[in-house]
């Protein structure tokens, strides 16, 4: 497969996408123009790398994904690029293909502790003409017109260039892959590399600014998808799950996004009680009156967006008493955590905030009982109704690298599902998913306990479930919130009410 042109359709989304004012229009045309910043990405990477070993001149090889076929057939799956491949040449659609980044010859790497872009030197080979893939996918770009799309290369050669070009480089050097790679360079010795990944991974987390833009966008592109969806479910009674989700991923394509980051997930009643939920194929009957959660989110030049939303499905388009009340108590959540992300702040106090938070929700509701909210906290109470992490790093993955240093989650052993435990740093973006749910599988083990009124619970088991998400950037003075759609109970209720 030869499709490598990166497709910038943002000039498509000004026409189509609601903004605010003339600058949001502004902003979408600059990104349009916007040249992926690959150099600014490897600077950091040599940087890292020289600071764990300054006396090997390290060279960076990496190859792209492939096109995957589904089990004893030719049919394609749909292809997805290796994010630090992405992430290091722009090449989003590039197929079985590679890169080669060094540093330039008057760069001494023993004495000098700041790497520029300017410093790095990145070479993309792309695949040798073949007459058969020509005749089913069409001609390639020629590497002159990829210069042109991928400004922060310095030379696109084809594959067959590959051993001319390592020998030309300054020696010694060490070359470098990934841990697991299977690359296979004859001649040359490829070095695995634990310390390659370490710096890729530590690069990542620190957004650049124009990282942060082209997620700011895909944002702007969900948030609409999902009041699209809002707004649909006032004029017509969706008759299942799938009605929902084809209006969402149809909006994303309208706009210009091409893929969602992630197997949508849209559960009404008791379905949306499971986290990750992707059947979506249910009926809707027309006497429900209940609640949709719909966590979906679209993807712009392989940085992802993943947003959560729960909304009412009513004749009215209000919520009943009981989500309401569960609502309004994720909704404090969600808000609160936002409010004191910033840089230094630890995110296990954030988590362990949350869970006080949903405690003293559920204590005034009388769902939990006999205990102090720092009882619930520590004796865990809160889990079976909030059982995972309050949020994850996002970017060219979805839940994206480095959220937790040591592998594993190091708080409380009954918060096994974290996916981040980190102090924030500026750059960073993270989602803040806060939820409460009323999942039978999850409360069997405490049907007994004397410290759930269970006879009240069952007036809220069928609320299924409540997430709200947003993806947050932290900056130098707390952070920006890059997700528009609209959360409040009456902002919600107008748009399902069909008062927009």
């Amino acid at each position: 497969m030869y499709n490598i042109i990166i497709r910038v359709d943002a000039l498509l989304f000004c026409q189509n996408l609601k903004v605010v004012n003339r600058n949001d229009v502004t902003k979408n045309f600059i990104l349009a123009k916007m040249i992926y910043p690959s150099r600014k990405h490897a600077a950091k990477v040599f940087e890292r790398l020289l600071k764990i070993d300054h006396k090997i001149r390290p060279v960076i090889y990496l190859e792209s994904n492939r096109t995957c076929c589904r089990d004893d057939t030719d049919r394609e799956l749909s292809f997805h690029q290796e994010a630090n491949f992405m992430y290091l040449t722009g090449a989003k659609d590039l197929r079985g293909g590679s890169v080669v980044i060094n540093l330039l010859p008057e760069f001494d790497h023993q004495t000098e502790e700041k790497v520029k872009p300017e410093n790095i030197f990145t070479t993309l080979f792309i695949p040798n003409l073949d007459p058969d893939e020509v005749m089913w996918c069409g001609l390639p770009p020629k590497p002159e017109d990829l210069l042109k799309l991928l400004p922060n290369l310095n030379e696109v050669k084809y594959q067959d260039q590959l051993s001319s070009h390592l020998n030309q480089l300054i020696k010694p050097h060490s070359i470098l892959v990934l841990p697991n790679s299977k690359s296979d360079v004859k001649g040359f010795e490829l070095n695995p590399s634990a310390n390659l990944l370490k710096a890729l991974h530590q690069s990542r987390t620190i957004k650049t600014e124009e990282e942060i833009q082209i997620m700011k966008l895909a944002n702007q592109i969900s948030s609409q998808a999902h009041e699209t969806v809002m707004k649909s479910s006032s004029k017509e009674k969706f008759k299942s799950e799938t009605d929902a989700e084809l209006i969402f991923v149809n909006e994303c394509k309208r706009l210009g996004s091409n893929h969602q980051a992630y197997l949508p997930i849209f559960g009404h009643g008791i379905n949306a009680g499971t986290l990750h939920y992707v059947n979506n194929d249910e009926k809707i009957s027309e006497s429900f009156d209940g609640l949709l959660l719909m966590d979906a989110g679209c993807e712009m030049m392989g940085y992802a967006s993943d947003i959560t939303r729960t909304i009412p499905l009513s004749s009215n388009g209000k919520f009943n008493n009981q989500c309401k009340e569960i609502y309004e108590i994720v909704l404090e959540m969600q808000e609160k955590a936002i409010e004191i992300i910033a840089p230094g702040v630890d995110w296990n106090e954030i988590q362990i905030l949350m869970h006080k938070i949903a405690a003293k929700g559920l204590l005034k509701l009388g769902i939990l009982q006999n205990l102090t909210i720092d009882e619930c906290y520590e004796g865990g109470h809160v889990i079976p109704f909030f059982p995972h992490g309050i949020g994850h790093f996002l970017g060219l993955d979805t839940h994206d690298v480095d959220g937790l240093p040591n592998g594993k989650s190091t708080l409380n052993p009954a918060f096994k599902y974290l996916r981040l435990q980190r102090t924030l740093e500026v750059g960073n973006v993270v989602t803040v998913e806060p939820g409460i749910y009323f999942n039978k599988f999850l409360l069997e083990p405490f049907k007994e306990s004397k410290f759930i009124n269970h006879e009240l619970l069952k007036k809220y088991m069928n609320v299924g479930g409540i997430r709200i998400e947003d993806n947050v950037v932290v900056r130098e003075k707390g952070c920006e919130n890059l997700t528009t759609a609209v959360k409040s109970v009456e902002d919600i209720e107008r748009l399902c009410g069909g008062r927009s």
